[in-house]
């Protein structure tokens, strides 16, 4: 097996100790995505009706509000993995090796509390639903707690992967901040260029074969 294994959108990753959880990331992601596809022929066969029949489906736009908050956090859990998240750089890179590292970890730290945090209230609103029996304010009448449930899974699962790399990077802290600073800091612009190249590169081959 190579050294360098592909992640997401065609980037290349070296497998480490959070390789595991990258599997399930890429499954969850590649169904959000799926998913996404699907809404978007739903809102156009709903537009194409409406313009054409003046008719509708009833609930297009209840389904799109669902499937965008279900793939939002089996999204996020991949994109800890790939450090695809903002975050602003703008002196990170200017400061000591040591002082980014402590950084880092604080940053994977507050990202894994802020995505606990989501997934406990989104917990404690789906036990609201199933309590009182919820139904959507909409002609589908749907039962809130079904989607509700979707959602969580999503944020539990987005939890559970920021857990670990919080857990992974307070790891590093201790033996190894270089590496700490490589596998959660920042995405540099030098690093991106080069992904980008890697794909470009990959999918040449891919086409000249």
């Amino acid at each position: 097996m190579s050294p360098v294994d592909r992640g997401s959108a065609g980037r290349r990753v070296r497998p480490d100790a959070m390789g595991l959880l990258r599997i399930p990331a890429r499954w969850a992601a590649l169904a959000a995505g799926w998913s996404l596809l699907g809404l978007s022929a739903l809102i156009g066969l709903e537009v194409a009706l409406r313009k054409v029949f003046n008719a509708s489906l009833q609930g297009a736009d209840e389904m799109g509000g669902y499937v965008v908050a279900c793939v939002v956090g089996f999204g996020g859990a991949l994109a800890t993995l790939d450090r695809a998240h903002t975050r602003i750089d703008l002196l990170l890179e200017r400061l000591p090796a040591g002082l980014r590292a402590g950084l880092n970890a604080a940053a994977a730290l507050s990202l894994a509390a802020m995505a606990g945090f989501l997934a406990l209230r989104g917990w404690a609103t789906m036990r609201e639903s199933v309590d009182y029996r919820s139904l959507s304010g909409t002609p589908l009448q749907t039962p809130l707690w079904a989607p509700q449930a979707v959602w969580v899974a999503g944020l539990a699962f987005f939890a559970s992967v920021a857990l670990a790399a919080a857990l992974h990077a307070l790891a590093l802290l201790a033996l190894d901040r270089g590496a700490l600073n490589r596998r959660y800091g920042a995405r540099t612009l030098s690093e991106e260029i080069a992904e980008e190249r890697a794909s470009l590169s990959d999918r040449g081959g891919d086409a000249g074969a």
